[in-house]
């Protein structure tokens, strides 16, 4: 009788890289929680977040998402058969990109702000580099976990990276 655990979807045995990655997406959700409660407790004590708390909680919640995705792109690519190891090279190679330098804030802007119609415009120019930077900084985080999953690329993973790359063209 075999006791070893199976792919849900393939009844396959999972690769060894299945358990580290349900550990980083456990991982991923539980610090998603973590911060979003944070958040949640201190506004039910009529406090103000700090910029530091809502940047840890939309750095997590980006990171989740991504891991989350990966998740599912595993279930249901390729009719479950995918394996864990392509799922990560496609997603490392769409969210590689994140890591180059965000657009620089436009002075102009700030030259420009008039009035409430520009304090809003400063406002959302300030909101998109800010989000940028928690995109970059969630890529960079992604990253190197998935080097964990990973430390030796094989050639197969390095031509599943580039497939992905083809795949968002």
């Amino acid at each position: 009788m075999n006791n070893s655990p199976q792919h849900p979807a393939t009844g396959a045995p999972p690769e060894a890289v299945s358990a580290s990655l349900e550990a980083i997406i456990d991982q991923a959700r539980h610090t998603r929680q973590h911060h979003l409660d944070d958040i949640v407790r201190r506004l039910g004590r009529g406090e103000r977040p700090r910029a530091e708390q809502i940047y840890d909680a939309l750095c997590a919640q980006t990171l989740c998402t991504w891991w989350l995705l990966v998740a599912r792109h595993i279930e249901h690519a390729e009719g479950g058969r995918l394996r864990p190891a392509h799922a990560v090279a496609r997603f490392v190679s769409w969210i590689t990109p994140y890591l180059g330098d965000p657009t620089p804030f436009d002075s102009g802007i700030a030259q420009r702000a008039l009035g409430l119609s520009s304090e809003h415009e400063l406002a959302l120019a300030h909101l998109d580099r800010s989000l940028a930077l928690i995109r970059q900084g969630a890529a960079r985080i992604f990253l190197t976990q998935a080097e964990t999953l990973a430390p030796a690329r094989s050639a197969e993973q390095s031509s599943s990276a580039s497939t992905g790359q083809e795949a968002t063209a």
